[in-house]
């Protein structure tokens, strides 16, 4: 009876280049594949029980096999979690420096529109804009119908808009 040592020695100068073969196809990184075989043969190789083993071709293709899923789940796993490489031409999700003074000014300008508004439209639309209170809730707090409610941001509206296109 051939011993185990002798048997895989066998195996790797008969097959080494056909499952090397193998896990350049398989691999999500070609390079991986010398790597991959010799893993498949180190894990034959420290088989507790090498003489239960049928046919150990089968079970170096397996064992091979089994290496290629667990490396390309691992590597979708890091690219997944990296989120990937990014392509170059993705504009930047900071918004650059001109854009972001645009906003400053913007919002500058709004600030300053609701500065102009009457006092009572004033508080109107901040409990509402700002605060998130209901149209309901406004009314009930000042004592006045829905429709007044109504009337006062839509006022707000029209002059926070005028004020806007005054001042750019």
């Amino acid at each position: 009876m051939t011993s185990w040592s002798t048997l895989l020695t066998t195996l790797f100068r008969s097959e080494q280049r056909k499952v090397e073969a193998l896990a350049r196809r398989k691999c999500a990184d070609p390079e991986q594949a010398a790597d991959v075989v010799q893993d498949a043969f180190m894990r034959l190789s420290r088989l507790a029980e090498p003489e239960a083993v049928n046919n150990p071709g089968h079970l170096l293709f397996t064992t091979a096999s089994n290496i290629m899923l667990d490396y390309n789940r691992r590597i979708r796993r890091e690219r997944n979690r990296d989120g990937g490489s990014v392509a170059p031409d993705l504009p930047c999700p900071v918004p650059d420096a001109e854009v972001q003074h645009a906003e400053k000014q913007r919002r500058a300008i709004l600030r300053e529109a609701i500065a102009a508004l009457p006092d009572e439209t004033r508080d109107i639309f901040i409990r509402f804009h700002l605060e998130g209170r209901s149209y309901r809730q406004i009314a009930e707090e000042k004592g006045m119908d829905l429709r007044r409610v109504e009337y006062h941001l839509r006022d707000a509206m029209k002059a926070c808009r005028q004020y806007a296109s005054d001042h750019q």
